[in-house]
């Protein structure tokens, strides 16, 4: 008799989990979408887009979102859509019981931007991704300007690496490679404000602190020009003065030639 007991008192507790997991089915399948809740992530360095942008793509005509059941949205659809945003890195929706549908929004970070001689301006974050400059945010990054390539490839791509001819662009990676190695340090991102690259292609670069100039040259050895550059800063320059020399030429190996003024 118990373990007739025990068997009954078994299939009551599995009917009533099987009557709170169909009432559960049901009620998500009721439950509405009643708001979208927007999540812009590191705003303070990606500025290019606002909360407003995003539902106007996430809302526009044709989209059943508001008002409709909120699993029957198609979430994967919604993202493919944001993600043709040029300034979006990465778009993540998803949605809870309560009929909120939350999106993350991760925007590309620049670390460089280029200005051509027709003055033209392009942005690069740190894989070569390429985008236009946005309408009322400018994020403090490495400038490059001077004798870079432009043609309707570099305007009709999307990334460096999209590229045909790497060779014909060839200053654009090394302006990258650049950013990317003073964008790792805190002191060369903030000390080192512009790159130049001249028609004999060398870079030159301009310094927040002090009235000289930087004779870098190719990127190659970027890491031992830097080098002699912090020597002659902590060993040289502390104790002359930053505005005593008008030009500092690292191009070459094992030694830099300072010019003073």
């Amino acid at each position: 008799m118990k373990k007739l007991f025990i068997i009954l008192f078994d299939l009551l507790i599995i009917a009533l989990l099987l009557l709170a997991l169909g009432f559960s089915s049901n009620r998500e399948n009721e439950v509405l979408c009643a708001e979208v809740r927007i999540n812009m992530i590191d705003t303070l360095n990606s500025g290019f887009l606002k909360k407003t942008d995003i539902e106007k793509v996430l809302l526009a005509e044709g989209n059943e979102i508001l008002g409709y059941p909120i699993r029957n949205i198609n979430t994967r659809d919604l993202e493919s859509k944001l993600m043709t945003m040029p300034y979006i890195k990465s778009a993540e929706i998803y949605s809870s019981m309560n009929g909120v549908m939350r999106v993350d929004i991760v925007q590309r970070k620049p670390v460089v931007r280029i200005f051509t001689r027709s003055n033209n301006t392009y942005y690069l974050d740190r894989q070569g991704y390429i985008f236009a400059s946005g309408k009322g945010f400018t994020p403090h990054v490495l400038i490059a300007n001077g004798y870079f390539t432009e043609s309707k490839e570099i305007k009709n791509s999307k990334n460096l690496w999209e590229l045909e001819d790497y060779e014909k662009f060839s200053e654009w990676f090394d302006a990258l490679e650049l950013a990317n190695f003073i964008n790792k340090d805190d002191f060369w991102r903030s000390n080192i404000v512009q790159a130049y690259y001249n028609s004999r292609g060398d870079f030159e670069l301009i310094p927040r602190v002090g009235a000289h100039q930087i004779i870098f040259g190719e990127i190659e050895d970027k890491e031992k020009k830097f080098e002699k550059l912090m020597t002659l800063y902590e060993e040289g320059l502390e104790y002359e003065g930053w505005n005593s020399y008008e030009k500092i030429n690292l191009k070459y190996k094992n030694q830099v030639i300072c010019t003073k003024r």
